[in-house]
């Protein structure tokens, strides 16, 4: 997660000064599918946490966010881990 954002923000500094939770919208835009196959929806949730910490988010956005990525991966259609049919 580190090294996606700190590529990312290194270009679009400006973005995420000028709106922090539009600009990390942008991100997980951009970068949904290396967080799915490299870090997963986990580390995404520790990621923005901080992010939460550091006054960058609030708790909603962070909501927003998050479900905004399990939309772009389909998680939302995935069998819940207590409910698997055999």
């Amino acid at each position: 997660m580190q090294a996606l954002w700190l590529r990312w923000i290194f270009f679009n500094r400006t973005k995420f000064i000028a709106n922090y939770f539009d600009a990390t919208k942008a991100f997980i835009d951009d970068s949904w599918r290396m967080i799915h196959r490299a870090a997963g929806w986990s580390a995404l949730r520790v990621f923005l946490l901080v992010l939460v910490v550091n006054r960058f988010l609030t708790g909603l956005e962070v909501v927003t966010i998050l479900r905004q990525y399990e939309n772009l991966t389909g998680m939302d259609q995935w069998c819940p881990i207590g409910n698997s049919q055999t």
